[in-house]
C-alpha cells in the first residue's frame, strides 16, 4: 500500500479468471465506503461526514486475479476541518480508524459471546484502565464489559449495518476474507466473525405510549409498522385487539400502548420494535 493512506483488500473466488461477480463487488465497494465514512465521522467526533470532508477522501479501486483492492488517500485541502489528524498527511487518521474498527468488532464479538452464555450485557466506559490491560475487558461470569474509550462503542453501533452486510457476504469461498490496513495497523474479517450477526431480542415488561400512524399492515400475521416522529417501527399485537387495530389503519395521531422490544446485539437500549397492547384515538370511541 506504498503511497496510500488506507488499503481495503478482499480475496476470493468472486474475483478469479478475469470474470468478476458483480454482487460481490457491489457488496465490498458499498460496505467499505459506508464503514470508512462512519469510522472517520466517529474519529472526528461527528454524527456524519459533511460534503466538505467527503471531498477530501479519494477512493481508488484495483482488481487483480483473485482479489480486489481499494486504495484510499486523504487529500487535505482544508486541514482545519480535520485538525490534528491531518498533521502527518493522513497516516494517523488511517491508523486510528483501522484500530478503531478492529476494537469495535472485538466489542461486538465479546457481546455475542456473553449473550450466547445467557448473560445480561452491561457496558461501562472506564478511563482508568491499567496500562497493558487492553481497551476492552469482558467478564464471562456476570456479563460486564468495560471499555476505555466511548468511541469504541460508538463505532460498533454506527457501523453495525454495513459491517453486518459485509460479514454476511464473507463465506470463505466467493469472498475468503476482507482486510483493512494502514501503515502500522491491520485488521481482518473472516467467516469466523459471523458470530456478530443476528439479533438477541427482548420484549421489556415496562409499557410506554407511542403516538403515530399504523401502516404496512398484515392482519393475518398480526404485524405492521407504526410511523412516529419520522421513524418507522415494526409492531406486533395479539388477536384480542385485532378489531381495534383494523379501525386505526392510516389514521394520524393514534395513541398506542406498547412494550418496547430491544436488541442486545445493538448495544443500546433504544427500541427497535414494539408489541402493541392497546390503541385509541383521542376523543374518539373505537366501539370495541
Amino acid at each position: 500500500m506504498e503511497g496510500h493512506d488506507l488499503r481495503l483488500y478482499a480475496k476470493g473466488a468472486a474475483f478469479e479468471d478475469g470474470i468478476y461477480d458483480l454482487r460481490s463487488m457491489e457488496l465490498l465497494i458499498s460496505s467499505y465506503r459506508s464503514i470508512t465514512d462512519r469510522l472517520i465521522a466517529v474519529q472526528l467526533g461527528r454524527r456524519q461526514l459533511t460534503p466538505a470532508i467527503k471531498s477530501q477522501i479519494d477512493y481508488q479501486t484495483r482488481i487483480k486475479s483473485g482479489s480486489i483492492e481499494f486504495l484510499i488517500d486523504f487529500v487535505f485541502t482544508h486541514k482545519e476541518i480535520i485538525g490534528a489528524l491531518a498533521a502527518d498527511g493522513g497516516y494517523q487518521l488511517a491508523g486510528s480508524i483501522t484500530k478503531l474498527f478492529g476494537e469495535a468488532i472485538t466489542l461486538r464479538k465479546q457481546v455475542a459471546e456473553l449473550i450466547d452464555k445467557g448473560l445480561p450485557i452491561n457496558i461501562t466506559i472506564n478511563n482508568n484502565f491499567n496500562i497493558g490491560s487492553g481497551n476492552i475487558i469482558a467478564n464471562a461470569e456476570n456479563g460486564d464489559i468495560r471499555i476505555n474509550d466511548p468511541k469504541i462503542l460508538w463505532a460498533a453501533q454506527v457501523t453495525k449495518y454495513p459491517t453486518d452486510r459485509l460479514v454476511s457476504g464473507i463465506d470463505g469461498k466467493a469472498i475468503e476474507y476482507a482486510q483493512f490496513s494502514a501503515r502500522d495497523d491491520e485488521m481482518r474479517l473472516s467467516p469466523d466473525d459471523r458470530v456478530i450477526l443476528g439479533q438477541n431480542k427482548e420484549e421489556l415488561a415496562a409499557t410506554i405510549r407511542v403516538t403515530g400512524r399504523l401502516d404496512m399492515v398484515a392482519f393475518s400475521a398480526h404485524r405492521g409498522t407504526i410511523v412516529s416522529g419520522g421513524e418507522k417501527f415494526p409492531v406486533t399485537w395479539d388477536d384480542g385487539i385485532r378489531t381495534k387495530m383494523q379501525k386505526v389503519v392510516d389514521v394520524e395521531g393514534v395513541n398506542f400502548t406498547v412494550r418496547p422490544i430491544i436488541d442486545h446485539k445493538r448495544m443500546h437500549g433504544e427500541a427497535i420494535a414494539y408489541h402493541v397492547l392497546d390503541c385509541f384515538v383521542p376523543q374518539r370511541d373505537l366501539g370495541v
